[in-house]
């Protein structure tokens, strides 16, 4: 048996129905995959590799667009 825990945190946007999902791994490395109607529409999501010691800048650059 396998198993896999990794902490997960999701920003998701009611409204026009898209979301962030943050993820990390045993290296500390956080993925971040976008998913909007494009992506439901045609299957794919990008995901970003953003070391962790990186994120915060990610956050405020996303804060920004608020």
């Amino acid at each position: 048996m396998s198993y896999e825990i990794k902490k997960e945190i999701r920003i998701h946007n009611t409204e026009d129905n898209w979301d962030y999902v943050f993820t990390t791994d045993e290296y500390g490395t956080v993925t971040v995959k976008c998913n909007n109607e494009l992506s439901a529409k045609y299957g794919e999501t990008t995901p970003l590799d953003i070391p962790q010691d990186c994120i915060q800048h990610f956050i405020n650059a996303l804060s920004e667009f608020k």
